[in-house]
């Protein structure tokens, strides 16, 4: 078996990604967290009997958690899975892990973090624009970055 930072590297050519790319997958993603969320919602009708969730209280809640979560693993299984989720393979984007090591803890960090981000207009998102390497606050502090592969190679 390899090692992450051997399985990781780009088999092709590939250059630090422009931001406007990165916030192209992350709108194409947006397609597929649309269904993450539809299906999870009818797993969840499943066992209300069909009920609606109340729209106040504590279960509301517990919901948006649940919610939250299926979204969470969405991203987390394609990053850790592929370096890559749906909306990056489409725009060619690879997230390269520089360090080897578990790669749920990162993850979840890096998804919490862009949660952050998306909670400030994307403030944190554009503040990579000072990077030489573009790389976001989380993605320095966990040795990782996203690249773009180039065609060809």
């Amino acid at each position: 078996m390899t090692d992450a930072s051997e399985r990781d590297t780009p088999k092709r050519p590939a250059r630090t990604a422009p931001l406007w790319r990165r916030a192209a997958a992350l709108f194409y993603d947006m397609l597929f967290v649309i269904a993450v969320v539809i299906l999870a919602t009818f797993i969840a009708l499943v066992f209300t009997g069909g009920e609606p969730v109340p729209p106040e209280g504590p279960v509301q809640w517990l919901f948006r958690g649940y919610l939250l979560a299926w979204i969470a693993a969405y991203f987390v299984f394609f990053w850790c899975r592929f370096g890559q989720t749906p909306g990056m393979k489409v725009w060619r984007l690879l997230l390269i892990r520089e360090r080897a090591g578990a790669c749920l803890g990162p993850m979840l960090a890096r998804f919490g973090f862009g949660l952050l981000s998306l909670a400030t207009l994307g403030l944190l998102f554009f503040a990579a624009r000072r990077d030489p390497q573009r790389r976001s606050w989380i993605d320095d502090r966990q040795a990782m970055r996203v690249v773009q592969l180039l065609p060809g190679g």
